[in-house]
């Protein structure tokens, strides 16, 4: 969002494992928040806009496909809800994995929609694939995006720019390495 020129201020972020957090805060200076099972929404500033992936691996092709059955990962849509229906951002950028779509026959795309209309948002989503946007991996995803009023929204049609990870890599890096059982995995 600020690349695309927005006077953004990220007030708020959660993540429980302590890697995903050492990441974070590499990439933008502050450390999330921890379980989010564990905070109350009420300790959550209020915000206007609220981005969130929630874990895909109950969903995905290549996981147990539990689903929204999954004792914990399955459960986070949920601590999502429980969120939005005390804090009420005006828009909501949700991401996932495509197998969402037809995850149990299409009903828990279904649970996902009605749970976000029921509490008063109109939902729009589809699937992209990040190197139509110009950005060096193949990768298709469910995004969703839903406003408390109703808005003539379509997303973007990809300008199907193509590049290549050499464009992004640093050659001749000194201080870095990759540990013999990474080098072993990837080279396999």
């Amino acid at each position: 969002l600020k690349r695309a020129g927005l006077p953004i201020e990220v007030v708020f972020s959660s993540e429980i494992d302590i890697h995903a957090q050492l990441t974070y805060y590499e990439n933008h200076g502050v450390v999330p928040f921890g379980d989010i099972t564990k905070i109350k929404a009420d300790d959550i500033p209020r915000h206007d806009i609220l981005c969130a992936g929630f874990p895909c691996q109950p969903f995905s092709h290549i996981g147990k496909r539990e689903g929204f059955l999954h004792p914990t990962q399955g459960t986070m849509f949920y601590e999502l809800i429980r969120i939005i229906k005390i804090k009420k951002p005006k828009v909501l950028f949700l991401e996932n994995v495509v197998g969402i779509v037809n995850h149990d026959n299409g009903n828990t795309l279904e649970v996902i929609l009605s749970s976000l209309r029921e509490i008063g948002y109109y939902c729009h989503y589809d699937i992209l694939n990040a190197s139509d946007f110009g950005v060096p991996q193949n990768r298709r995803r469910f995004y969703l995006v839903a406003f408390l009023q109703d808005y003539d929204f379509e997303f973007p049609k990809p300008p199907m720019i193509k590049t290549d990870i050499g464009d992004y890599l640093d050659f001749n890096v000194q201080g870095y390495e990759i540990s013999k059982h990474l080098q072993k995995a990837y080279l396999f």
